[in-house]
């Protein structure tokens, strides 16, 4: 199957920012009765830095599932 540049960590390594699995991007902790509390897990960012890219296991190309559609 054809491979594409992972459009999550854009082929590299370095700096890969997903959005937060825990408020799911909103900045906001969705466990806390406050509904203005901050996130604990990306400080009210919504994104969060890792080391590995979740969707490509950090080797930066995926599968094309569009290719010849």
């Amino acid at each position: 199957m054809p491979k594409k540049i992972c459009s999550t960590c854009h082929g590299g390594s370095d700096n890969i920012e997903i959005q937060c699995t825990n408020c799911s991007g909103t900045g906001y902790d969705p466990n806390e009765d406050n509904e203005f509390a901050q996130c604990h897990s990306c400080y009210g960012e919504g994104t969060v830095q890792v080391d590995i890219c979740p969707d490509c296991n950090d080797e930066g190309k995926i599968d094309d599932e569009d290719e010849g559609l």
